[in-house]
């Protein structure tokens, strides 16, 4: 059966009729099949009991899901996004207000199941509010528009090639951009733009608010750092690829020679893998072939598949290519670098701190780049959130008002500054600060309880309530949400 998306690619694609072959050999691939409307792959649930949550889950073959929970509560999201190529599995996506939500289960593919999606086994309620923000759908779909809620699925071709208006129109007299003519850094950047995470990613400083486009260097808009943790050794990262090569002897010796293209062609997929990259490596290694490979299969004895950190049932190659099967990793840094070969901005390292949890390092690093540059929000964000969490209000709350003069609507500024104002007695403040937070996203459990019990205390129970059973709308099994309800109404 052939795919929604499969469908479209032929359809739409501007290049299609002109490369047809390629636009039709590509459309077969994980890369062009990363997001959807649909799958031939996936099956209905009957409904089954799914143990961490305690809740009963069905699926319904148009992609309804259905829940009950020891009939505390029940309800239904349809799932309007696929996620994912199949290879392993699919996450979905359903639309509520004005945001898209991660569905709490997953299909996985190799074990033909549902089970919860990774990372809501961390509590025994049901989660219905895990926003998709528009980063996590970078690498998933050609373009997503947060206003409209509107996906482009799949990774068409301009994320490659760039966006090429010129080419189209004369016929390909203009070029379009080809990434393997391009230096190595900015050809290497266009497969890191979404293979390439590291321990920590964060985005630049650009007061032009331009994005990465191909064709240029990628450590001119993200600053990606690695070690700062030790990680299991038989696990992979989903996107450590290319981190892994890195550290790989084939590519230290070859230095620029080797690249993502040297042994992936983008626009098609072996129909015999292991043939196919045992032929690559042994284009490189043919006067010393490898008496320890099993009859030459140079892949499964240097490139293992290992279990999917973080990911149910699933299994990723070992791109670091160990000499031998169970060869130790590196031994992994305490200390955050720069994955780029380039020197390492303070401001940076400092978000980079921040973010991986390691406020001692990342205080004074913040309070020196807050100093530099007054409109840097990330920064000013960061550093204020540190305060917070240490208790530290009157440090904070100066930093939330300066974020909000800059930005507005900033939800972080403005849910945490209103607890802070809340608590100083200026609750009028802080409840126009809280709509404004909801506004951005809906979901906000916690903020709807602020703002239901900052009401219910200026003695607008029914306003109160009115947010309460919002808050249940997105997040039917809170607990706390129905015991408050219980608590202030008539």
């Amino acid at each position: 059966m052939i795919t929604a998306l499969l469908l479209l690619a032929q359809v739409q694609n501007p290049c299609q009729p002109c490369h047809p072959q390629i636009v039709a050999s590509y459309a077969k691939t994980a890369m062009a099949r990363t997001s959807a409307k649909s799958s031939s792959i996936l099956r209905p649930a009957k409904p089954f009991l799914e143990p961490v949550t305690q809740t009963t889950f069905s699926v319904s073959p148009t992609l309804e899901l259905q829940f009950n929970k020891q009939d505390a509560l029940e309800g239904k999201r349809q799932l309007d996004w696929v996620i994912g190529s199949g290879r392993v599995g699919h996450s979905l996506l359903f639309t509520q207000g004005n945001r898209l939500f991660q569905a709490p289960l997953s299909y996985y593919t190799e074990a033909a199941t549902w089970q919860l999606s990774p990372g809501f086994q961390r509590r025994p309620q049901l989660d219905l509010t895990r926003v998709v923000e528009p980063g996590c759908l970078n690498c998933h779909t050609s373009s997503f528009n947060p206003a409209t809620l509107a996906i482009e699925p799949g990774i068409s071709c301009e994320r490659c090639h760039g966006h090429s208006p010129q080419h189209i129109a004369t016929a390909g007299k203009v070029a379009a951009l080809n990434p393997k003519k391009l230096p190595a850094h900015e050809r290497d950047s266009v497969c890191a733009q979404c293979h390439l995470t590291g321990s920590a990613r964060v985005a630049k400083f650009r007061p032009s608010g331009d994005n990465y486009q191909p064709g240029k260097k990628l450590s001119d808009y993200s600053a990606i750092f690695v070690g700062g943790k030790a990680e299991a050794s038989s696990t992979i990262g989903v996107t450590s690829h290319y981190e892994n090569l890195a550290l790989s002897r084939c590519k230290i010796a070859s230095g620029d020679k080797l690249s993502c293209t040297t042994c992936h062609d983008p626009h098609s997929e072996p129909n015999n893998a292991s043939a196919f990259f045992n032929a690559k490596c042994q284009s490189c290694h043919q006067e010393k072939p490898c008496k320890s490979a099993p009859k030459g299969d140079c892949i499964q004895c240097h490139m293992p598949k290992a279990a999917g950190r973080g990911v149910d049932h699933s299994s990723y190659t070992n791109h670091a290519i160990p000499r031998l099967p169970n060869e130790a990793k590196p031994a992994t840094s305490s200390t955050l670098t720069s994955f780029w070969q380039n020197e390492t901005n303070p401001r940076d390292l400092a978000l980079a701190y921040a973010v991986t949890g390691k406020a001692d390092e990342a205080r004074p690093l913040l309070e020196a780049a807050s100093k530099a540059n007054l409109r840097d929000t990330q920064v000013l964000s960061q550093l204020a959130q540190i305060h917070d969490r240490e208790g530290r209000e009157d440090l904070a709350r100066p930093l939330y008002e300066s974020i909000l003069k800059l930005d507005p609507n900033n939800s972080t500024a403005c849910t945490n500054l209103a607890v802070i104002l809340v608590k100083a007695g200026n609750a009028n403040e802080a409840i126009l600060l809280w709509r404004k937070a909801l506004k951005a996203n809906p979901a906000q459990t916690g903020v709807r309880m602020n703002l239901a019990q900052a009401l219910f205390r200026q003695g607008n129970r029914a306003a109160a309530i009115v947010e309460i059973e919002e808050a249940l709308k997105f997040d039917p099994d809170q607990p706390a949400a129905r015991r408050l309800l219980n608590q202030i109404k008539p």
